[in-house]
């Protein structure tokens, strides 16, 4: 394995070659987290308020056999856009805190090469970050 890792009175340690960073989850950055959808979702009804849109302008409506059918995917897909951006800028500013790189940067220090190292070190900071630490 090209990083670990470790637990020990409520500090997480990661090592990776001769390096090793120390960092705490606390009941602040847990309830940032949790705060990240609703902070992507006000984003993007910001944006759109500022294009002259609204959310309801995202959703088509079709009439079919004296129905009335609504299709929400294109409303879904921005949202994903928006948490997925919120997200990533918000572990990048973790792992500046923490790391003094961006996550790019801190994936590329490990050695992590491949599209699946990067994305199961991703998985295994947040786990750690947020607190859910695997047994």
């Amino acid at each position: 394995m090209k990083y670990k890792f470790s637990v020990e009175d409520d500090v997480v340690s990661l090592k990776y070659k001769d390096k090793e960073f120390t960092f705490k989850t606390n009941v602040k950055l847990i309830s940032e987290m949790q705060g990240l959808v609703m902070k992507a979702r006000i984003q993007m009804i910001q944006d759109m308020a500022k294009e002259g849109q609204t959310i309801k302008d995202l959703t088509i409506e079709t009439k079919k056999d004296g129905k009335t059918y609504y299709d929400n995917s294109n409303k879904a897909e921005l949202e994903k856009i928006y948490q997925e951006k919120v997200t990533l800028e918000f572990f990048n500013k973790k792992c500046e805190d923490i790391f003094g790189m961006d996550i790019a940067g801190l994936m590329q220090d490990i050695g992590l090469s491949t599209e699946e190292e990067g994305n199961q070190f991703s998985n295994d900071f947040i786990s750690y970050l947020s607190g859910n630490i695997p047994r």
